[in-house]
């Protein structure tokens, strides 16, 4: 048998497509990593208390609840490989504006741009996954945001090792934009073309309801996640009683189950089907964090919080592919889900804290496993409800 003419032209160009769109959803992670370590510095420099600093930190949030609509008709007005390159370069612009400020005002200022930036760079990019991963005719979504991941664990190191010798912040941020941005110079001329629009709209039906189902799913997910990485090590320590030097050991296995999960996600959505894998990885997340937190114990927190990681590693690739299917632009789709999901990370901590103050946080976390699967409930649902519009 012959194989198709159009193959060898093809096959190359969605290869360096997903070679380039996978840098960038690294590129994303690296630099919002790098500057997780120096925000203890940031806060001693102008003299914040926890409160100030508190509100601070919910600029990058509002930024990018503010830009994803925006940039989500964007992607479907200019293609979403002109609005990923634009919105990281414009990430690179605006990365060393917290290192810069001079006052809260301004500190909450450049967040709030970066976040702008950063939240339009997850709209954009994930549509340009999306296309890819149509063109190929298998799942690949979850691969990508395991490189978010990989760029999430490398800028950690680099920001520890930035803030250990005194790097000030925005020098760090600086050179990282430089070299990334010489990097995405390459990557942007890999980016493949958007697929036309079926149907009669070319922004779709934004607003229809399995894209709000995915959207809460989504801030279901991503609650969880968000309170796993800021209060697993507070349980530890607090509760558990372990060392300081031990205090991250849960986070740290939820990091690499979920960051393993994504990256072998697909292969299990390609024989599962997406139902099937929502349903099988959210009920190992909620039933073994549910474990662990019966043991109650470091070997339990660790066990529990490592099977929340696989729980919820391919959740949001998979809401995000299913948000893209059928008629309609993928960016404004996508832009609706994330816009909903991104509240999660903003809402989880912030719902721990007076929860756990009036109960405890070994009480508190017990919101973990149900979140999660309530977030593959709905997931399931949502992706029953998309299969049957395309039927």
């Amino acid at each position: 048998m012959t194989s198709s003419p159009t193959r060898p032209a093809v096959r190359p160009t969605l290869v360096r497509a997903r070679t380039a769109t996978a840098t960038v959803f690294a590129f994303n992670g690296l630099l919002y990593a790098a500057w997780v370590p120096h925000i203890p510095e940031v806060k001693t420099q102008l003299g914040l208390s926890d409160a100030s600093l508190g509100f601070a930190l919910l600029g990058p949030a509002i930024g990018s609840v503010l830009a994803m609509m925006l940039i989500g008709r964007m992607t479907s007005r200019f293609g979403s490989g002109p609005v990923t390159a634009a919105a990281a370069f414009g990430t690179y612009l605006v990365i060393a504006g917290p290192g810069l400020a001079g006052n809260l005002g301004a500190l909450f200022g450049a967040l709030v741009l970066w976040g702008a930036a950063t939240g339009g760079l997850d709209v954009a990019m994930n549509a340009q996954a999306v296309h890819i991963e149509s063109s190929y005719g298998r799942p690949i979504m979850s691969s990508f945001h395991g490189f978010w991941s990989i760029g999430t664990i490398v800028g950690t190191g680099i920001g520890s090792v930035g803030a250990g010798l005194h790097v000030p912040l925005a020098r760090q941020q600086g050179i990282l934009a430089v070299v990334l941005a010489l990097v995405t110079l390459w990557a942007m001329r890999q980016f493949i073309a958007d697929q036309p629009v079926s149907g009669p709209n070319e922004g779709g039906r934004v607003f229809e309801f399995r894209l709000v189902l995915l959207g809460i799913a989504g801030v279901c997910a991503l609650l969880a996640e968000g309170s796993s990485a800021d209060w697993s090590p507070v349980y530890l320590r607090d509760d558990l009683r372990v060392s300081a030097g031990h205090a991250g050991i849960a986070f740290i296995a939820f990091t690499i189950t979920m960051t393993l999960g994504r990256f072998t996600g697909d292969w299990l959505v390609l024989r599962l089907g997406r139902m099937r894998s929502i349903a099988t990885v959210a009920l190992i997340g909620a039933l073994g964090l549910s474990a662990g937190l019966l043991v109650h114990t470091l070997a339990g927190a660790a066990f529990g919080f490592a099977c929340l990681g696989i729980g919820l590693s391919i959740l949001v690739p998979v809401f995000f592919s299913t948000a893209a299917d059928g008629p309609g632009a993928a960016g404004p789709k996508l832009a609706v889900v994330s816009s909903f999901s991104y509240l999660g990370f903003l809402l989880g901590p912030a719902m721990l804290g007076p929860l756990a103050s009036a109960t405890s946080i070994h009480t508190a976390l017990w919101i973990l496993p149900a979140f999660a699967a309530l977030a593959g409930l709905l997931g399931v649902i949502a992706v029953r409800m998309t299969r049957n519009v395309l039927l």
